[in-house]
């Protein structure tokens, strides 16, 4: 509603107008405000209490999410009371540059919050089915991988940073985020592009899910090669992947071949983070390294691309107010 200002006298003068004083623009200047304080825009409690929140998704009426400023919103859950839901919940992340830079999506009300519920449709992976034979395709997998120049170089440049100085670096988990899912089929549109395509271009299906099958691989490796430098007495070190997209499948697949699949729904699996962690991640849609630089300062990131590698989504990928202090591979 536009506002009015009187003169000296207490005279009505031109009524003030609310043109350009947006919601956007107001929680927009009030995250970079609280970004400038120091708040931080992850937490482990609320991490794990919104992952909690998720797993009771039949039941419960609303979810809790807290915003930066530490007011909370309740969001209506629609599959409650639901018995055969096609829709699973996830944790949708908004990243800094999101609060600051481009209008999030939803309403106002949601404006402040780096960390949201989503739903994803299961009813044509249900349809659809895994992949056949996983197991003895990611061995494949896992052969192609140690029999490549790559693997030689990775695992000398990681010996190298454990212990390269004389002074083992302490490791107790191996923490991966967005490895991928490894036996869903492809879609449709992939399909009907791949046909239309000469024969001698065309790629088997498993293709889709030949890189999620080469980063487990790889990080079994991180795994191996952590533990052989783990001093006797240790507790071990523990390997821990998170992905919201993994299927049941795939899941049973990783707790047989020494994985601990975590954070079922996105979210549970940043509160592992600590200052003895690796962390490995190939292409998640959270943004890690801002995440980790409220959290924990880990031993070491490994990541796709660039150390300056962002969220893999539309948007510009963000930098951390205190990314540069990680130390990465």
């Amino acid at each position: 509603m536009p506002g009015s200002t009187q003169d000296e006298r207490g005279a009505l003068l031109e009524p003030l107008l609310d043109y350009g004083c947006s919601h956007w623009k107001i929680s927009s200047q009030r995250a970079a405000d609280l970004y400038d304080l120091g708040i931080k825009l992850w937490r482990k409690e609320d991490l794990v209490g919104i992952e909690q929140q998720l797993a009771q998704s039949r039941t419960v009426e609303k979810f809790t999410v807290r915003r930066i400023d530490g007011s909370v919103i309740h969001i209506k859950n629609p599959m409650v009371g639901v018995q055969k839901p096609i829709w699973t919940p996830y944790i949708k992340f908004q990243e800094f540059w999101r609060l600051v830079r481009t209008t999030p999506d939803g309403p106002p009300e949601t404006y402040l919050c780096t960390y949201l519920v989503d739903w994803t449709n299961q009813t044509v992976r249900n349809y659809e089915g895994p992949i056949e034979n996983v197991r003895l395709l990611f061995e494949t997998s896992q052969k192609r991988w140690y029999a490549s120049t790559t693997y030689e170089a990775f695992t000398s440049q990681f010996r190298e940073l454990l212990g390269g100085d004389g002074n083992t670096m302490r490791v107790t988990k191996i923490l991966c985020f967005g490895l991928g899912d490894v036996s869903f089929k492809p879609p449709d549109w992939w399909r009907i592009e791949n046909d239309s395509k000469p024969e001698h271009e065309q790629e088997p299906e498993i293709s889709v899910v030949e890189g999620a099958l080469m980063h487990h691989a790889i990080a079994l490796t991180i795994a191996d090669i952590a533990r052989s430098y783990a001093k006797p007495g240790n507790t071990g070190v523990r390997l821990l992947t998170q992905d919201p997209g993994y299927s049941d499948k795939t899941k049973n697949l990783l707790q047989e071949i020494g994985f601990e699949v975590i954070g079922e729904y996105g979210a549970g699996g940043f509160a592992e983070l600590d200052n003895d962690s690796i962390v490995f991640s190939a292409f998640a849609s959270a943004p890690v390294k801002q995440i980790i630089a409220d959290l924990a300062r880990p031993a070491a990131i490994i990541c796709a691309g660039s150390t300056s590698a962002g969220v893999f989504n539309h948007l510009k990928p963000g930098i951390s107010k205190d990314e540069t202090d990680v130390e990465g591979l």
